[in-house]
């Protein structure tokens, strides 16, 4: 399942804290998958329990698993992950957790550990026990990866990151096509928003599903069924797989698709897997207004000179629209400077609480443009969208401009997973990411647990999706153009 992470360079030099909830995507997606039993439960889909039972999606990618490896020393790699923790924790109570007592117990099981996946088991049976995000075991083999250079082009990852185009989501039990540009592999085939997905390379997408515990949170149930979906469908660029949708007069359509390269570019960072990031902007021209909408998919340095243009070209819309429904996070000091371009004083989005030290997240207000012009910052309305897969560095941002009255928010309740995290090397090689502080709103609300609650709840539907319709985008335009419409004496919701 994706793990949520947040990156900020620390005082003595270490790697550094981010906030994405890419890792376990990433590993996911460079993972053999295995096959899964069990009936299906979504409507409209025909196979078998036979079917699944013997169903065996390819691996994804041929990045070689070290799990089968023996391991050298289990006891040295365990204890340092624990101590580490017992360390760093910012609550000395480990949210309730006996940390000795926890040591006590599992270190029999890992000095019995003879493979790096036992090992790997036991650690994060260890961090399991926290109950909270941001706390994962990297295995070597993924965050060691090279991304070939700078571009997506180039390298062996690069061309494992194969891509259909199209965006899914859980949505009412299934998974749902809810973004596919025509020009996309997956648009070229017909694929079209509202399309449910139904199987992949024969294997039923209801029965992978099913792994989706009844009770979980259902923004943790829709996390993971996009980790599950995605996982199917991933392989290297310019393999096919075949796929079964099932098209809005209920109708299965199979189609090929050739996995294009990911747009934008593989951005890695410290001993973090790389990952595609990208961004995009445009105007709409909405009831006589002008909107600009900005769309990123992850907080990566990369696009903080591209995002700065787009405020270039966008300064003179009556409002603009910044879209983070599906950004992982990234790197949380790019919030503050992002956050410059839309407030016109040093205020604080929100505050990083270590044991024992805090760090306040103070807005960078924009003075000057890409060509050194005195400007200052948008004033005008701001709307934010987000949803379930929003996390960390995106809720960190979400909530404190939400909570400074400077963005009115539209979607779902984001995944409430937002701890300041760090990644550090194991004596084994794998990468123990681990949270190191807890991060409050300008309000002092968590962000951990409840994540942003919306301003105005947006859900998606089929049926909106295959008119054509997308309800939290055209909510945030209606409001764009209202707001824009009056006075400005400072924005608020």
């Amino acid at each position: 399942m994706p793990i949520p992470l947040l990156v900020i360079t620390s005082a003595r030099g270490r790697s550094a804290l981010i906030g994405l909830g890419l890792l376990g995507l990433a590993a996911c997606h460079r993972g053999a998958t295995a096959g899964v039993a069990g009936s299906t439960r979504a409507a409209g889909t025909s196979a078998s329990v036979a079917t699944a039972a013997a169903c065996v999606v390819p691996a994804a990618s041929p990045v070689a698993s070290l799990a089968n490896a023996p391991v050298k020393d289990p006891l040295v790699t365990f204890d340092t992950a624990w101590a580490i923790i017992a360390r760093t924790h910012w609550d000395t109570t480990y949210n309730g957790v006996n940390w000795r007592a926890l040591r006590d117990t599992l270190r029999p099981r890992a000095a019995a550990a003879q493979t790096t996946g036992e090992l790997r088991h036991v650690l994060s049976d260890m961090l399991g026990r926290l109950k909270q995000s941001h706390f994962s075991i990297i295995p070597r083999e993924v965050s060691d990866a090279t991304s070939g250079g700078a571009g997506n082009s180039g390298g062996p990852l690069a061309d494992q990151n194969g891509t259909t185009g199209a965006t899914l989501r859980f949505v009412d039990g299934v998974m749902v096509v809810t973004h596919v540009p025509e020009a996309s592999a997956a648009g070229r085939v017909g694929v079209r928003p509202g399309w449910m997905l139904e199987s992949v390379s024969g294997c039923p997408v209801a029965s992978r599903l099913e792994r989706i515990p009844r009770d979980m949170d259902p923004r943790r149930a829709a996390f993971m069924a996009f980790s599950l979906a995605s996982q199917m469908l991933a392989g290297p660029v310019g393999g096919s797989v075949g796929a079964t949708f099932r098209d809005g007069n209920g109708r299965a359509r199979a189609v090929s698709i050739i996995r294009a390269s990911e747009p934008g570019t593989l951005a890695k960072f410290g001993n973090l897997p790389p990952f595609p990031a990208s961004l995009s902007f445009e105007r709409v021209a909405q009831g006589g207004q002008s909107i600009g909408i900005i769309r990123f998919n992850i907080w990566m340095p990369v696009l903080s000179p591209q995002f700065d243009v787009a405020m270039d070209s966008l300064r003179d819309a009556d409002a603009i629209i910044v879209d983070v429904r599906g950004n992982f996070g990234g790197v949380g000091g790019m919030s503050m400077g992002i956050a410059g371009h839309f407030l016109d004083s040093a205020q604080t989005i929100g505050t990083m609480h270590q044991r024992g030290a805090a760090l306040k997240f103070v807005a960078n207000p924009r003075r000057v443009d890409t060509r050194s012009r005195s400007v200052k910052p948008f004033a005008g309305p701001l709307a934010l969208l987000v949803d379930e897969l929003s996390v960390s560095t995106t809720e960190i941002f979400a909530g404190g401009m939400q909570a400074l009255g400077r963005a009115r928010v539209f979607g779902t309740q984001t995944s409430g997973q937002a701890l300041p995290s760090v990644p550090e090397r194991l004596p084994n090689g794998d990468i123990l990411y681990h949270a190191i502080a807890d991060f409050l709103s300008p309000t002092g609300k968590p962000l951990e647990g409840d994540g942003v609650t919306p301003d105005v709840v947006t859900k998606s539907t089929r049926k909106a999706l295959l008119e054509g319709k997308d309800p939290t985008r055209e909510a945030a335009l209606t409001w764009a153009v209202q707001a824009s419409k009056l006075p400005r004496k400072g924005i608020s919701p």
